[in-house]
Formats: structure tokens, sequence, C-alpha cells
């Protein structure tokens, strides 16, 4: 933990003029030749200095204290906390700054007790107070920590990806079978790959810069990751994306660009499993503290790689400290990130925010969080497996443990869309949307920029869902389903047929609904509209008949009607979103077109429908 003494030299140099004339004077040239050593750096000849100032007066307090600073550039802690210490067994009064500087020492060691009784010895004995404030935070700290080892339990944790170098920042795709890590060699930071057993260098890797601190996609096709001091790079570090071609092969990184990365420090990013949302720190104009999270939401990808965002905007969690390395759940709600500002272990700890919420971060426990510094944590779809970086045994590998039941998400399923033609070719669409049809989030989507081959959506368990499937020259595909609880052996697997548009060809709307016996669209046939609007502008060309039909029940003038009344709740809602009339036509069939027998509510259902017929 790092910290500046100006205040403890010039005490020094007060203190010891005043005690002038009641020490050796070779002591006192001893001493100045030593405090002239260390403003140079030259530490060596200042210890030595120190050790000839001790030699020629034992009982010099001050002396003690100026090795503690220079122990403290040193970076010697061990031997700057027992120079203090020392040092205040020769004068426990005319030095009492140095107690937060004690307790700053036992802090960053995780000494939480003897920490704790400097920084009170501090707040009570000292007249100058410069730090104050800094102390009661640290006194709070001590406290939590204190408290969080006496009621905690610390998981037991298990190695997850090992190595002779360094190795941190997990990243998993929601199968888990792909695992993005960064690995520092020779002062250089790399993305590698973990997949079937197997370790991969990404060819996306540069020599000379620095590429690390990934985020991926849920269906794992698109990586956002940190580039430091690259040729293209706005400052000195940006973030880039880069798409999936293979197993193992990336395209091109592109850097984001305004508005996303500036000429401050931009890094550590976290896309949602969408790839619409992402959450960065940054160093940028505007931010609270050091550091602060942001976020921005995606308007366009363009062939090439090029995406728009939106300007970023803070999020509240924001202090005047320092928040970090985001790690958004699967669930597009639940961030991880880490910060120095809410009470914790030290350092930078790990926390977790519901941010469609109102309530504080809460700091995750001693499993992950230490007195030193940890970030990069992520969370497997399962909600239940937590990933981190840790040095415990000595080079930093990557652990996984099995989360305690408050810091646990909620558990997310995936499923496979396949996109065929009529005779069950496998085929490319131009664009994708699945979505939630009661929250009205969107989970997955693609457009013709990089449509990856194969197609994973991560979705909530237990959830109805409207997914659609756009290619020009094809009617449109699109259908209601039902996903179940996840299961990550066997994922649901949805076929989406797409038909070549031909006239009289006929298109259910499975995503239009009305009240029973009513002609007012309901809020959720909004996300099938949406698609129907973006099938007419793919296709200029198309003209179309919206029908109505309803089931058995009622007279015919009342079906007729009905049924009329609600292919034009359709044609008028075309209309309003800049579909031109001409080429629309609306009709009620009521009851004479049954596709089933009316003999069953199931089958009664499948002829409440509404239609569009391609005329030409």
């Amino acid at each position: 933990m790092a910290f500046k003494r100006y205040l403890p030299v010039l005490l020094l140099m007060v203190c010891f003029s005043g005690l002038s004339g009641q020490v050796n004077k070779k002591a006192l040239q001893e001493y100045e030749a030593a405090k002239q050593y260390l403003k140079s750096h030259s530490y060596g000849k200042a210890l030595q200095a120190l050790d000839r100032a001790e030699q020629y007066n034992a009982g010099m307090a001050s002396v003690w204290f100026l090795r503690a600073d220079l122990y403290h550039q040193l970076k010697d802690t061990d031997n700057e906390i027992l120079s203090m210490q020392k040092g205040f067994a020769l004068d426990s009064t005319g030095f009492t700054a140095y107690y937060f500087y004690l307790g700053e020492g036992y802090f960053s060691r995780g000494a939480y007790a003897e920490a704790l009784a400097a920084y009170r010895k501090y707040t009570t004995t000292d007249a100058g107070q410069n730090r104050v404030e800094e102390a009661r935070k640290r006194i709070a700290n001590c406290l939590f920590a204190l408290e969080a080892l006496r009621t905690g339990e610390r998981q037991s944790v298990e190695l997850f990806i090992g190595s002779e170098k360094d190795v941190y920042w997990p990243s998993l795709d929601i199968t888990g079978k792909t695992v993005l890590y960064t690995r520092l060699e020779n002062d250089e930071e790399n993305i590698r790959m973990y997949r079937d057993s197997a370790d991969y260098y990404l060819n996306i890797n540069t020599p000379f810069y620095n590429e690390g601190t990934q985020s991926l996609t849920a269906d794992g096709q698109m990586l956002y990751f940190t580039g430091c001091n690259l040729p293209d790079s706005r400052g000195s570090c940006d973030i880039y994306v880069s798409y999936r071609i293979s197993d193992t092969l990336w395209s091109e990184p592109v850097n984001l660009g305004d508005p996303i990365n500036t000429d401050a420090w931009e890094a550590q990013p976290s896309v949602s499993p969408d790839g619409t949302r992402l959450f960065f720190a940054s160093s940028r104009a505007g931010s609270k503290g050091g550091c602060d999270i942001w976020y921005s939401v995606l308007r366009a990808r363009w062939p090439g790689g090029r995406q728009i965002w939106s300007p970023p905007q803070p999020l509240l969690i924001n202090t005047p400290g320092n928040e970090m390395a985001p790690f958004l759940y699967y669930d597009g709600k639940i961030l991880f990130f880490a910060s120095d500002n809410y009470p914790g272990m030290g350092g930078m700890d790990i926390y977790k925010v519901d941010l469609e919420g109102s309530g504080e971060p809460e700091n995750i426990g001693i499993t992950v969080n230490t007195h030193r510094n940890e970030m990069g944590f992520a969370v497997d779809a399962t909600g239940k497996w937590g990933y981190f970086a840790s040095d415990r045994d000595g080079l930093k590998n990557i652990y996984r443990y099995r989360l305690e039941e408050e810091v646990a998400c909620e558990e997310v399923a995936y499923m496979q869309l396949l996109v065929e033609n009529e005779e069950g070719r496998g085929i490319v669409p131009d664009r994708v949307f699945v979505q939630d049809m009661v929250q009205g989030d969107t989970l997955f989507y693609y457009n013709e920029a990089f449509m990856p081959r194969e197609l994973i959506t991560c979705v909530p368990s237990d959830c109805r869902l409207l997914v659609s499937v756009l290619k020009k020259g094809y009617l449109y595909c699109s259908d209601t389903m039902h996903v179940g609880r996840a299961a990550y052996d066997a994922p649901q697997t949805k076929i989406l047929t797409l038909r070549k548009i031909r006239p009289e060809r006929v298109l259910v709307l499975k995503g239009v609904f009305f009240d029973v016996d009513r002609s007012v669209l309901k809020p959720e046939s909004k996300r099938e509209l949406e698609q129907l609007v973006e099938f007419l502008k793919m296709n200029p060309e198309v003209k179309i008949e919206i029908s109505g039909h309803t089931d058995d029940s009622g007279t015919d003038e009342h079906n007729d009607r009905l049924s009329e009344e609600r292919a034009f709740e359709v044609y008028k809602y075309l209309f309003l979103n800049r579909i031109k009339k001409e080429r629309m036509q609306y009709r009620g069939y009521g009851k004479r077109e049954p596709v089933a027998p009316n003999d069953t509510e199931e089958g009664r259902a499948k002829n409440r429908r509404t239609e569009i017929k391609v005329l030409e």
C-alpha cells in the first residue's frame, strides 16, 4: 500500500533541532547525511549512516523513524514496522504521526488487531491529525475484517489453471468449454485460451505490447480486451474487440474508438451476455474517484468489425476511491467489481451488487478477499462456482470454489439455434433476435456483421422466449418457446427453418396476442411486430395480406368482425412504423379457415391466429 511521508520528515527536522544540544554531534552529522542520502535514493549509504548514528548515540528515536522511512522506500514492510516499534520504545510522544504509518504497515500484512490499535493511537494522540479521516476509514476496515474473520468461513478451493508464469483474469463462455485468461511473461501480458484440456496462444497477441483482462460474450463469439500502447491506441490503454473465426482463430482486433476510448486509461471490459452492453474501468474526465466503472449500450455493428456505442455513463456504485474490474453475470443484472473504498479486508476487495436493486454492494467474503489487492473474479453459468486468481502458492494461479449461498447467483440456461433452409441445409441468417417475452429484454442479437456459425444464446431458466431469424429473400421465422431448467450436458436445441419468399406463402404470427374476445394488441405482441417491420423493410418489393382468424366459438357475424378488427390492428401498427399502405391489405376470415379441429382447446388455440400471406 503506497503512501507518502512529507509530514514525518518535517517532524523529524523539528524534533531533532530541539534535541541537537542533547545528542552526540557525530550522531547528528550522520543523521543529517542519512537524510541527504535518502533524498538522493542512495539507500545503502543511508543505512550505513544511520548505523553509525546509532553507534554514536543509541537512544535517538529519530534515527529509527528515519530508518522506517528508508525501509518504506525499499518496500521492506517487516523492517519498517520493526523500526517504528523501536522508535516508539524510545519516544512514544514525540512522533505520534507515525502511529498512522505503523497502522498502515500492520494493515498491509493483514494484522488487523495490531493495525486497529495503531490507528486508534494516532487518532487520540497526534496533534496534527492530518490523516484522521483516513485513519477512521482504516479503523472501520479493521473492525469489518476482524468480524469477517471471526464469523466467516474460508471455503476450500481447487486449482483450475496453473502455470510456471503468473496467470489471472479468468473469462468463460456460457458452456464453460472455452476459458480465456491473461498470462504475464517477461513483463508482457498475453491472452491464452484453455479448451478441451488444451492451451492455446491467441493470434491477437502482439510482441512488445500488452493484451489482457478480456471478456467473452456468452456464446464465446466476441472477445473484448484491453490493449496497452498499441500503435492505434488513443490513451495508455484502450478497449478492443475481436470476432471468433474458428475454434482457435480470431479476427483482427478493432479499437472501439470514440466514445469508449479516450486519451485517458480505459481497460478491464465486461460485456453483457448478448454483447449489447459494455462495462469497463476508466480514469476519464468525470470520474468520481481515481478510477470508476462506466457502461455503454451498443448502437450498431458494421462490417469490418467496427462498433458504435452510446456515450458512456458512470455507475452509481462509484465512490471517491477506486472501482474497477467489473464482471457482469450472465443474467445481465448482477455485477461483481473491485473497490478499495467500501468496507473490506484491505487493498482492492471483490463486491457483488444487483444493478436493478437498491441495496449496497456486498463484500463476497474471506475465501477470495484478503489484505492484498483482489481483481478479476468470474462466476460460471450455474451461478454456483467462482473463479479467481491468487498467489497463495507463490505464483499467481487461477482457482475455483463453490460459492456461499449469499454470493451465489441464479443459474441461467443456454440453447443452441440451428438455422436451415427448406431442404435441411444450414444457412447463415442476416439477423437473429432472442427476447424474453415477460421482461422484454433482448437476450441475443446478431446482425449480418460477423454472424457466428454456431448460435448459442444465454437465457434465464424457466422462461418464455420469442425467437426470430431474418434473411433477405426469405420469409422471416419467428416462434415462441418455453425454456426450462439449465441442462449443460444436453442443452435445448431449436431448429429454425427459413422459407423462400413466394406468392401465396403464409406465415403465422405466433408472437401476436389479443385478450379474449378483444382486438387490442397485448404489449408482448410488440416484439413479433418489430420483426415483421424489419422483414418488410429488408424486402421492400414484398406485398402482403394480413388476415385474422378465430375458432368456432360465437356467431359468424361476431367472428368475422373480430377477426377483421384484429387484422386491422396489425395493419395499423405497420403503417405507423412507415410501411406503405400500398404494400398491405387486411381481411378477417372468422372461423372459415381452421387449421385444426375445434373439438379441443389446443385445436381452438391454433385456429385463433393472425397471419400474413405473400401477395407478390
